[in-house]
């Protein structure tokens, strides 16, 4: 697991300094610690564990004994308490160092010094635990801790992997496992999932056994027989893998079936602290070989550190990982905000005195987040301002890697990716971000951190707005956009800086918004859209940090504009009258026509229908006797469409509420670039199957979280936010008229079935037209139903050569889909899986 490492420097030969513990009881320690050379001081010490500061106490505790080491002071006692984190049954080393960084020899009453002591503490707690087997390429199972005191069934369990006796991996078992939540009343988050080393997939047949540490109590399930293929079996395979472009209908089904028979490196979302630890010594090589090798010395950053009660060790942390930065011409501001630690006011002015970079504000009346760091904004020397928390990390190469960034683009603001740093310095929760997304930035502030702005643009648009304090940063970030092109704002997409999180921070809170912070943001949005002229109301979703923008354009404007919907059909009668039954009951506040395309129908109940149909106000039926092309249906449907927007539907998508075309609408009013709005899409059983299409994911596109709960936000918000995406499904997709002849429509000739939709809105992209994904706009998709299987036998070559003319068409542009960022993997899996890019790839 990747952690934050503090090393601690070697004893200085003149320096006489001991730490002598005499009481160890469980988790308290008890003792004194002296600096020989300062005999009337009273040691501050830094507490570390395992490497990571984890503390500041000071050695001020009365002791009789001090004359037993001739000590004119006698204050040099201390009692630490051990966190209950570290209660898990491993062993754990602890230091104790001196502010400066001077390591103190440890002395116990049953030897001589050593330079660290060891503990091991657990809990009285029972396991629960089982190894499911091999699941789609990854062995599979989940572990939970059962407190029966407590009454708590909790996940995070670490599980050791052995072959032949010998250890090969130890996971942690915090996965989302619903299925075992429901089943035994539990925490939820207690899967795990492994996927095996290549050195044993090479053998025919492996036995695996997994332990539950500490205990080392052998899980059910375990030992696990599995069976691999062969090298020769091996390389035959990859030769016919090789040959399925060629072999279109042979090629569909044994592809998938030879891919899924060898095992491949994975890195699941799970594994981000793997991935990191071979990632992050990669972000600097990656940076210069993105951006060039570039001189940036010269460029001066002013990091602002509004400082308010931090724990001293979080924040000599914080104030470390900016020393450590490979580009050293910063200036670190650090506003003292009143906190009134005596303790971290010293350690401040401590700080400023050694380092002339470090410079000291002093607040005489503790004003707020937004107040420190605008006094600090005004005080700043550097070119460029980088707004920094005060118990956070940044990458050692972070600041130089904006910068080459910065040389590149010319951009005047840049944002990178980040995570969290845990208590214990470990990495987790990674935030991969999309490129500039105005429309997401609405709904979240995605942006957050790192952020890098060119100073005399920020101080154009003035600094933070103290009455919006829980949301000022988000605040910024929108009057920044309002002055700003896209072009002048640059994602970096690597992860710079690491979220700190503690038991009150907005981090450790995860999705959940505080109340007070969430109205504040929702002030923000809101004051932004009024600056634009947009009417609109801004209300936070439920108890999360995000917004529903509820446009309110006059219901006169929007009845004026109009939306032609097309729907395509063939036979398949009573599902057809359902669909556009529903239209007719719940859409509202919209005008609209429904347009029946009927591809060539055959039975006596589609003549019925059709003639039904035809004879309701505001429904035209057109018949097109010809064989199946979806794209040539839709473009002779537009051809007779009467209104200025086309929604394009399947006969077997059925809406459900009043509001859902007029919410796509109003997306498409808002924006007069926006060419095309796609509908969150749900299967009949309630979980998604559209939210958003993300290009180059197996190959061409795939369609993002399928298969999630319908309410369940999904990797950072983005289920349930509206959002700037690249492709949309033309199962429910609203098009403005004009772009759809701008750009040709849809593809007729090689795109007559698959991926036209994706096809269209490519080329809408091409033209500067933007593609929106509403998720409030939600309906049931029955998917496939109106037409069949497309991959049955007579289909596959059909499908095989539209997903090559895509791949042929837009190669320099599926692989890099802006709104996924690049660090996720192509292979498979949105959202879920990771690749480790080495410079010069991406």
């Amino acid at each position: 697991m990747a952690r934050k490492i503090v090393k601690a420097p070697a004893v200085r030969p003149e320096r006489q300094l001991l730490c002598f513990l005499d009481v160890i009881e469980t988790s308290r320690l008890e003792g004194w610690a002296v600096d020989f050379e300062r005999p009337t001081e009273s040691l501050k010490l830094r507490v570390m564990i395992d490497d990571a500061i984890e503390d500041v106490m000071a050695c001020d505790g009365h002791r009789d004994d001090a004359r037993l080491v001739n000590q004119a002071n006698s204050r040099i006692g201390f009692t630490y308490d051990i966190p209950e984190r570290y209660w898990d049954g491993v062993r754990h080393r602890i230091r104790f160092v001196t502010l400066d960084g001077a390591l103190l020899p440890v002395s116990t009453r049953a030897g001589g010094a050593v330079e660290e002591y060891s503990f091991v503490l657990t809990k009285p707690v029972r396991l629960l635990a089982t190894v499911d087997g091999m699941v789609d390429g990854l062995i599979q199972g989940w572990a939970l801790r059962v407190d029966d005191e407590a009454g708590t069934k909790l996940g995070g369990v670490r599980v050791l992997v052995t072959h032949e006796g010998q250890p090969i991996a130890e996971l942690l078992a915090d996965q989302f496992r619903g299925d075992v939540a429901q089943a035994v009343g539990s925490d939820a988050a207690c899967g795990f999932a492994f996927a095996p080393p290549p050195e044993l997939r090479r053998r025919e047949q492996v036995s695996l056994k997994f332990f539950a540490l500490p205990e080392r109590e052998e899980l059910t399930g375990s030992p696990l027989e599995i069976s691999f293929l062969g090298d020769n079996a091996r390389e035959k395979i990859e030769q016919l893998i090789q040959r399925t472009d060629e072999l279109f209908s042979f090629a569909y089904h044994l592809k998938k079936e030879l891919k899924a028979a060898i095992p491949r490196e994975r890195y699941l979302l799970a594994d981000y602290p793997r991935w990191a630890l071979e990632s992050r010594p990669l972000a600097l090589p990656r940076a210069r070989a993105t951006y060039g090798m570039r001189d940036v010395s010269g460029v001066k950053i002013s990091v602002i550190c509004p400082v308010y009660r931090p724990g001293v060790g979080d924040f000599l942390a914080a104030v470390d990982s900016v020393k450590a930065q490979t580009h050293e011409n910063w200036e670190l501001l650090l506003i003292d905000d009143a906190g009134g630690d005596k303790t971290l006011s010293a350690v401040m002015k401590d700080l400023a005195a050694a380092d002339a970079r470090i410079r000291l504000i002093e607040r005489k009346k503790n004003g707020g987040i937004a107040r420190a760091t605008n006094d600090g904004l005004k005080a700043a020397k550097g070119d460029f301002i980088a707004f920094f928390d005060h118990d956070d990390l940044l990458e050692p190469g972070a600041l130089e890697i904006m910068l080459l960034a910065q040389a590149a683009s010319g951009a005047k603001l840049l944002y990178s990716d980040e995570d969290k740093v845990e208590r214990g310095g470990a990495f987790s929760e990674p935030h991969f971000k999309p490129d500039f997304n105005h429309r997401f930035l609405l709904e979240v502030n995605y942006i957050c951190h790192l952020v890098l702005v060119e100073a005399k643009t920020l101080r154009a648009v003035g600094g933070l707005d103290a009455a919006l304090d829980g949301a000022q940063d988000h605040d910024l970030l929108l009057r920044l956009v309002e002055a700003l092109t896209p072009d002048e704002i640059h994602h970096v997409p690597e992860i710079l800086y690491h979220w700190r999180k503690t038991a009150s921070s907005t981090a450790a809170a995860g999705t959940g918004a505080k109340p007070k912070a969430a109205m504040a943001g929702a002030a923000a949005v809101a004051a932004h859209l009024e600056r634009r002229g947009l009417p609109a109301k801004v209300s936070p979703r439920g108890g999360l940090t995000c917004y529903q923008v509820d446009w309110k354009f006059p219901a006169a404007q929007v009845k004026t504009q109009g939306v032609s919907i097309l729907i395509p059909y063939r036979d398949h009668v009573e599902m057809t009258r359902e669909c556009v039954e529903a239209i007719r009951a719940h859409t509202k506040g919209v005008s609209y026509e429904i347009l029946l395309l009927d591809n060539w129908s055959t039975s006596p109940e589609a003549a019925e229908f059709a003639a039904e149909q035809a004879n309701i106000e505001g429904t035209r039926v057109l018949r097109i006797a010809e064989p199946f092309n979806y794209s040539r249906i839709n473009n002779l449907g537009v051809a007779a469409a009467k209104y200025p927007f086309l929604l394009f539907l399947n006969n077997d998508v059925f809406v459900q509420e009043p509001r859902w075309l007029r919410r796509m609408l109003d997306e498409a009013l808002a924006d007069e670039a926006v060419g095309a709005v796609g509908a969150k899409l749900l299967y009949p059983d309630g979980t998604v199957q559209h939210a958003g299409v993300v290009l180059g994911v197996g190959g061409v596109a795939d369609h993002a979280f399928r298969g999630l709960g319908g309410e369940a936000p999904g990797y950072i918000a983005h289920a349930i936010t509206a959002q700037e995406v690249s492709a949309v499904t033309a199962a429910c997709m609203l098009v403005r008229k004009s772009a759809f002849l701008q750009v040709g429509g849809f593809d007729e000739r090689e795109l007559s079935v698959a991926f036209n939709d994706v096809d269209l809105c490519v080329k809408l992209r091409q033209v500067k037209l933007k593609i929106i994904f509403m998720p409030d706009s939600v309906a049931e998709h029955r998917e496939s139903i109106s037409r069949g299987d497309d991959f049955d036998q007579a289909k596959l070559a059909r499908f095989m050569f539209e997903n090559e003319v895509m791949r042929q068409r837009y190669e320099n542009v599926l692989p890099f889909d802006p709104y996924y960022n690049r660090n996720f993997s192509r292979e498979s899996g949105v959202y879920r899986e990771l690749r480790l890019l080495r410079p010069g790839e991406g």
